[in-house]
């Protein structure tokens, strides 16, 4: 029995292994992701690496870039998270940034949610931050965001659009130092408040009591009819609750009752007697020009 020879295998020719590309950190969103850290860290002074205690190593531009790959929302969203940003710094002048990655996670998910009518669970955004930050600490954060902003959460136009074109031009590449914008800038709320403050308008009225519409108070008449000024033509006959015929200082008001004493129904002295407050035994008689006067009382003595 004769034994064959194993056959050989036939080799063909191989290729190189294709090189795998390496991955690009910015996810294609390099441009925005730089703006909108030069943007912070001019704000907030953020460091580029966030805290050791998160347990990540993104640096800022890297992590902001992964939220905007992974959101794929519109470029208005990261600049109105921005704009909150900016109120955030009106709002507290002096505050510094410990975490940028905080900063910039929180007003990008509060700015998506207004802008946005289908948006992503608070869950969601945990895995957008890249697991930087727990649920508790994801709702803690936006909570405390809205809080701080004093719930001035909408970024609309002109505001966005004057706000966007602004930051594309001051930041789109790295400098010494950057313009600081005004609060009217960014906030309505700021523009009404100095509108109100700077522009009131004076109203002008035809008399110059404090209270438009009322003339002013008329000094006490004697019973001599005396010629209406011009100020008073179109005055009605009718006496305002004011008038009085006597020649009484407080014309215009009764004495406070006084506390105290034997008697508990006091009464106020006629304008014939003493002027002084006291307590009469009992009920005076009817005054002679009773049916000419209309109110009257006597300064009170304390």
């Amino acid at each position: 029995m004769s034994v064959h020879p194993p056959a050989q295998r036939r080799s063909y020719p191989t290729q190189p292994a294709p090189q795998v590309a390496k991955t690009d950190p910015y996810h294609g969103q390099e441009v925005l992701a730089k703006l909108a850290t030069r943007f912070i860290t001019h704000l907030f002074a953020c460091p580029d690496y966030p805290p050791s205690t998160t347990h990540s190593h993104a640096k800022l531009p890297y992590f902001i870039a992964y939220a905007l790959h992974r959101t794929k929302l519109h470029p208005s969203v990261t600049f109105a998270a921005l704009v909150l940003l900016q109120r955030l710094k009106a709002r507290f002048p002096s505050a510094k940034g410990s975490s940028g990655h905080r900063l910039f996670i929180s007003a990008y998910m509060i700015s998506s949610k207004v802008m946005c009518d289908d948006t992503y669970s608070n869950k969601s955004w945990c895995i957008v931050a890249q697991g930087m930050f727990t649920l508790r600490e994801i709702n803690q954060m936006e909570r405390e965001m809205c809080s701080y902003l004093d719930w001035e959460l909408t970024a609309d136009d002109p505001i966005l659009t004057n706000f966007e074109k602004a930051v594309r031009s001051d930041f789109r590449e790295s400098r010494q130092s950057y313009p600081n914008y005004p609060t009217t800038f960014v906030s309505k709320r700021a523009q009404r408040a100095e509108q109100s403050t700077s522009n009131t308008p004076i109203q002008v009225t035809s008399t110059s009591s404090p209270v438009p519409g009322f003339s002013q108070p008329s000094k006490s008449q004697s019973t001599t009819p005396q010629k209406q000024s011009s100020w008073s033509e179109n005055t009605p006959d009718t006496p305002s609750p004011s008038f009085s015929n006597s020649t009484s200082p407080m014309s215009s008001g009764s004495p406070a009752t006084p506390v105290g004493g034997p008697e508990t129904n006091p009464k106020i002295r006629g304008i014939d007697v003493s002027p002084s407050f006291g307590l009469a035994e009992g009920p005076p008689n009817a005054h002679p020009l009773k049916t000419q006067m209309f109110a009257f009382a006597a300064p009170s003595g304390w």
